[in-house]
């Protein structure tokens, strides 16, 4: 049996954690971070479909998720280093967080994920877009030796599906 201490302090913090569990499934059932091409920036050939729905794009392609749009500029290969430019626009009424390490990440042919570049890459990709404004700058990966890549981007941490582009090296 528990010393009584424990199981008062056990009392108080069981409600805490069921509110938090609450929060965090709520947040992971409303979102959907899927988006749908909206226009090209000049270069780039149209979305090519996969199958199991996976909509994969390519540089240029302008793609609209929720309140903002994003465009890979271009993506790079310097060796084994695989350098993505992004433009995020956001077109909604309220402040959007970018995070790099968050939203972003990139496989190989293999599946195999690769590393994310932090302090080699630079202009980052990562802070506070303010409603109307845009946010231009690079995500940089290791490990990049068989192709083609995909680049998965999640608007929101616990949002089911992805936007992916695919570049080939």
């Amino acid at each position: 049996m528990l010393p009584r201490s424990l199981m008062h302090n056990q009392n108080k913090v069981l409600p805490i954690l069921a509110v938090i569990v609450l929060i965090l499934a709520q947040l992971a059932c409303g979102s959907d971070s899927t988006g749908k091409k909206v226009g090209e920036t000049g270069k780039g050939s149209s979305a090519t479909s996969a199958p199991a729905k996976l909509e994969v794009f390519q540089v240029g392609d302008v793609i609209e998720v929720g309140t903002h749009t994003i465009v890979l500029n271009s993506a790079k290969f310097y060796g084994a280093v695989l350098q993505a430019n992004f433009t995020i626009e956001n077109k909604g009424s309220e402040d959007l967080n970018v995070s790099s390490l968050m939203s972003f990440e990139a496989k190989d042919s293999e599946g195999s994920k690769l590393e994310q570049e932090i302090f080699d890459c630079s202009s980052g990709l990562d802070g506070k877009v303010l409603p109307g404004d845009k946010l231009k700058g690079n995500i940089c990966w290791s490990g990049a030796t068989t192709g083609p890549i995909k680049i998965y981007y999640s608007a929101e941490l616990f949002s089911s599906g992805a936007v992916v582009w695919e570049v080939k090296k």
